[in-house]
């Protein structure tokens, strides 16, 4: 555990500026960022729409956890699967966008992350004034 502790306490000081960043592993690979477009991270509230398992319809509202002009990560409750096609609409500007299930993240207690994606870049769906800040990770 005290290699776990090191590390954080190194990378900890790399941030800080205390520190430089070692060099890489020799024959390491950096794998690029395959967003297609930036992504920031913004609690933006949406009415989701969907059919269960049993086609049966379903809606919640839900909240973006990250956005882009592709699409977002959101928090569910309700239970979707991968390809699974729903509609949002954006409460503040009541837009909607169809959108596809791409990824299934991280399940919390009650909600599940879920990353989906839109057909076509739409970034006037998140009706951003202006550009927020970018996410560093």
């Amino acid at each position: 555990m005290s290699r776990i502790f090191d590390a954080l306490k190194n990378a900890q000081r790399v941030r800080e500026g205390k520190l430089k960043p070692n060099a890489p592993v020799e024959g390491a690979v950096e794998i690029p960022d395959r967003r297609r477009s930036r992504r920031w991270s913004l609690d933006v509230s949406v009415y989701v729409y969907g059919h269960g398992p049993g086609k049966e319809p379903f809606h919640e509202e839900a909240h973006t956890l990250h956005v882009n002009a592709n699409g977002a990560l959101l928090l569910l409750s309700v239970p979707v699967k991968r390809g699974q096609k729903l509609l949002l609409t954006n409460r503040l500007t009541q837009k909607e966008q169809d959108c596809r299930v791409v990824f299934l993240g991280t399940r919390r207690t009650r909600t599940v992350e879920a990353g989906v994606a839109f057909p076509l870049s739409n970034p006037d769906f998140w009706n951003l004034s202006e550009s927020p800040r970018p996410e560093n990770t």
